[in-house]
């Protein structure tokens, strides 16, 4: 939340998480209290993020150097379930560009239909862009780079798509 004074954002639960946590009415102040957590977060996010960028590097080298012998559907995961973490921390941390360029990157890999060349080329290129926005500490949405990270990330993968079309 901004300095301004905002009433707190409420998502109704779907019904699988009810049963686990109960109904009713939660406390707003300690919704509120939550949010200044978020807000006010100063924890270091290099720790977590460069731990989730080698468990990327590993999946990527093992499908690179033919180590694995699982589907391509967990081969994806593999890839995923980082890029997943990645996304979900990095606003906790106010790494919005690390989430931001991370969707694009989870779109790509729920797409593709192969992980050839190409598409191992275009994760390892995010995974060392991820790589170098948390060692210079670059909170926030990365502005005038951020923007171009992004369009670069995107562009990637659009030229994926249609080359793979012909």
């Amino acid at each position: 939340m901004s300095n301004k004074q905002t009433k707190p954002k409420i998502y109704q639960a779907n019904t699988g998480l009810k049963q686990k946590i109960g109904s009713g009415p939660m406390n707003p102040e300690l919704i509120k209290r939550g949010q200044q957590a978020i807000d006010e977060n100063k924890i270091d996010f290099t720790p977590l993020g460069m731990e989730l960028l080698e468990k990327l590097d590993n999946a990527l080298t093992s499908i690179e150097t033919n180590e694995t012998t699982i589907s391509l559907d967990d081969q994806k995961q593999s890839l995923t379930r980082p890029v997943m973490e990645l996304k979900a921390n990095a606003a906790f941390f106010n790494y919005a560009l690390i989430g931001n360029l991370a969707n694009i990157m989870l779109s790509f890999l729920e797409t593709i239909k192969e992980l050839d060349k190409d598409a191992i080329s275009i994760v390892r290129a995010h995974h060392g862009t991820l790589n170098s926005i948390i060692q210079k500490k670059m909170v926030g949405d990365g502005g005038e780079h951020g923007a171009v990270f992004m369009e670069e990330l995107q562009g990637a993968c659009n030229r994926y798509y249609k080359k793979r079309k012909k």
